[in-house]
């Protein structure tokens, strides 16, 4: 097969790139918040991790500015894409992963005020692309993109997650600043509080008729089973914000003079209880996404892609939500099962890097799906809003055309069924 160029290359780098950012930052943040091991030793690799992952970023983000300018039709292209647009959503999350370790780090060597207060700005930032995320996002798929139950998969949680990452960079930033500058740390509490509220509940929203697709039409296509995962995300990063978050207010309030047995012993109590309740039903998704996984890997030869990268982060942060509980509950089970899933995390990272690599030499990893010899044909290049009349009816033959998938044999079993649609 003939190698892509360099002009192709760029063409089909899609936003969900960003995600193999997320998935570096995460195992860097496992392996120096481990509970096991030399802190010197997880130290040096953790921050081997956050210089790779700086490199990738900035990389990746030329590449994103250049697919852009030198083809700018192709940005209207992809936003009218009703899955690849909703991994605009990675970019913000993959700032934050860096933003969190390199405050973690740092606080390890020297706090230094000037990188602190650098990170601070950064993260204001990152807020800002949040909540653009959230907000627009959603909003397209309102007006835009055409969808119908039977598409409905675990990407539409993409747009909403990155308020809960925000917040949660924004607890492990107030670890900085409560100290040196207490009246910044409380305006990020409150702004990561918030952040993290409506985030935790816009997806607990989606997740609940996500459960009702999957009950409706069985697990997703083959070429998006490995979303499955996603849930743990908004899971895993919500639960660890929200312990971070209420320590910093007990701290904070002490800090401010309010009696603490009011406030922050309540918080740390409410938040413990509410990281638990979200700890177990993410255990129960994470449970019936891994046979589900088994199954259908099992049955159908899915085509490795960039998309294989959503599956790192999402268990990534919930092995950091296990191991944090292990911390604030002083018990053995949760370190040595977050350790253990920091382990999976690692060996997932591991070889779909490694896989990455080797199909990015040759380019046949490059693939944009709003992109074919004929883009002028495709359902959703259209600007204006959507109808709403007949939305019930378009929006079903629509997303069969952009998966390009036949409709369900409804007297095969769903798990069967949606195994052997693998996209072409």
């Amino acid at each position: 097969m003939k190698r892509k160029s360099l002009a192709d290359r760029i063409r089909h780098f899609t936003p969900s790139w960003f995600a193999a950012v997320m998935g570096t930052g995460v195992v860097g943040i496992l392996i120096f918040n481990l509970p096991f091991g030399d802190q010197g030793i997880r130290t040096t690799v953790a921050s081997a991790f956050l210089i790779l992952n700086i490199i990738v970023f900035l990389a990746f983000s030329l590449a994103s500015i250049a697919r852009y300018a030198l083809f700018p039709q192709i940005w209207m292209l992809m936003i009218h894409e009703p899955i690849q647009s909703l991994f605009l959503g990675c970019f913000p999350m993959a700032l934050a992963t860096i933003i969190s370790a390199t405050v973690s780090i740092s606080l390890i060597h020297t706090r230094l005020h000037s990188l602190i207060m650098f990170l601070w700005g950064l993260w204001w930032f990152d807020l800002a692309l949040s909540y653009a995320s959230c907000i627009l996002l959603p909003y397209i798929m309102i007006t835009r993109h055409r969808i119908s139950w039977e598409h409905h998969n675990a990407t539409w949680l993409l747009p909403v997650i990155p308020l809960i990452v925000a917040g949660s960079c924004g607890a492990v930033l107030s670890t900085a600043l409560i100290d040196s500058n207490p009246e910044k740390a409380k305006i990020t509490i409150a702004a990561s509080c918030v952040s993290l509220a409506i985030g935790l509940s816009l997806s607990m929203m989606i997740i609940t008729t996500y459960l009702f697709r999957l009950f409706a039409h069985g697990f997703p296509a083959a070429g998006l089973v490995v979303s499955l995962l996603v849930p743990l995300g908004p899971c895993g990063q919500g639960g660890y914000a929200l312990l971070l978050l209420s320590k910093h207010f007990s701290t904070l309030n002490s800090r401010l003079g309010i009696e603490e047995v009011l406030y922050g012993k309540i918080a740390i109590a409410l938040a413990t209880t509410g990281a638990l309740t979200i700890w177990s039903i993410g255990s129960w998704l994470g449970i019936v996404a891994a046979i589900g996984l088994v199954e259908v890997t099992y049955k159908t030869k899915i085509q490795f892609r960039v998309n294989f990268w959503g599956m790192v982060f999402p268990l990534g942060v919930y092995s950091l939500l296990t191991m944090q509980l292990g911390h604030e509950l002083d018990l053995q089970f949760f370190r040595v099962c977050g350790t253990v899933l920091s382990a999976i995390t690692g060996l997932l990272w591991l070889g779909i890097s490694s896989k990455t690599v080797y199909l990015a030499f040759d380019g046949t990893i490059f693939i944009a799906p709003c992109l074919d010899d004929k883009p002028q044909i495709r359902p959703w290049f259209n600007a204006s809003p959507k109808p709403t009349e007949d939305a019930g009816t378009n929006g079903t033959s629509d997303m069969q055309n952009v998966q390009n998938e036949p409709t369900h044999n409804t007297e095969e079993h769903p798990v069967v069924a949606n195994a052997q649609e693998v996209k072409q």
